[in-house]
């Protein structure tokens, strides 16, 4: 089921089918409680059993009926529009000429949805930061050796209690995909320089939007259109130069990649979305965007909680 399907039905049976079901319990409640008239042959409790029986009809046609509707029309719009955006992204994975339209894409989309997000930015600066969310899941390549699910899960866990803590955003967390595709030459070293940006238009950046087409059907078309986009994160064996263990190029895509070693800081991957919502790092050694990631507790200035929460990536809906 899409993403926004399964959040309007949860929003369904919480909004409108529990209240409309306790209404009608309370009104069966209210027509056994009722004492019968006698002298019209208990007129009053029929009266009011018709009344529930046509209350609950009506009801059901409605919310029930109406519910399934919703979805079935609500799924198969979704379901097209996912397979409009996995095509657009085989061919965004074609080398060279896929990953500059790519790049140019991803920019523009970027920037219209700042844009269009600039009054919620200023309300973020004031202090009036209602609940949004971010989605983002884990592909990891079928190379060894390879991070464990448990040092995924520990920087995974780090991210979601970091952003719901500074920035009242609901980090959703979609799953782990096992890919069975290999990379490139069957290792995978990601460069955090010029040459990591310009390996994007390659065979790396062609690898990564395809893994995440086939890995990451669900909701594609949010990657294209950029709004609500889900941040991939991908596990790599290394990434250069040196000491890091982390990267990502902003906008320019929709992943992230981390080592996920047992000897990283637990929040190296919330550190690199960080870098995709438009975070620049920080000279503050207590801060998430320090060049060395905080071990514990590490903090958001006022102004980079607002440029995170205005990210395409994060949304009301």
């Amino acid at each position: 089921m899409g993403r926004v399907c399964s959040e309007i039905q949860e929003w369904v049976e919480e909004q409108v089918e529990r209240p409309v079901e306790t209404f009608v319990n309370e009104l069966r409640e209210f027509c056994e409680e009722q004492d019968c008239n006698w002298w019209c042959l208990c007129c009053n409790k029929w009266f009011c059993w018709l009344a529930w029986v046509v209350v609950r009809v009506v009801t059901w046609v409605i919310v029930t009926v109406g519910k399934w509707v919703t979805r079935i029309v609500c799924e198969v719009v979704n379901f097209v529009l996912d397979v409009i955006g996995f095509v657009i992204e085989l061919i965004l994975s074609i080398p060279i000429i896929g990953g500059i339209i790519r790049t140019i894409l991803n920019w523009i989309t970027e920037i219209i949805w700042r844009i269009i997000g600039l009054i919620d930015f200023l309300a973020s600066l004031a202090g009036i930061r209602l609940r949004k969310k971010m989605y983002f899941g884990v592909v990891v390549p079928p190379i060894t050796p390879i991070a464990s699910d448990a040092d995924i899960q520990r920087q995974v866990d780090a991210t979601i209690n970091f952003y719901d803590r500074t920035c009242n955003i609901n980090m959703i967390f979609t799953g782990i995909c096992h890919t069975n595709i290999s990379p490139p030459g069957g290792t995978f070293t990601v460069g955090c320089d010029a040459g990591g940006f310009f390996s994007d238009w390659w065979l790396d950046g062609s690898y990564f939007e395809f893994a995440s087409a086939t890995c990451k059907f669900r909701d594609s078309f949010r990657r294209v259109i950029g709004l609500g986009s889900e941040i991939i994160i991908f596990i790599v064996q290394d990434v250069t130069p040196a000491n890091t263990n982390g990267c990502s190029f902003s906008s320019t895509h929709n992943w992230v990649v981390i080592e996920a070693q047992p000897t990283d800081q637990a929040f190296v991957a919330a550190h690199e979305i960080g870098h995709a919502c438009w975070l620049t790092h920080s000279g503050d050694p207590s801060n998430l965007m320090a060049g060395i990631t905080p071990a514990t507790n590490p903090t958001l200035t006022n102004v980079q909680i607002a440029v995170v929460r205005w990210s395409k990536h994060c949304v009301y809906i």
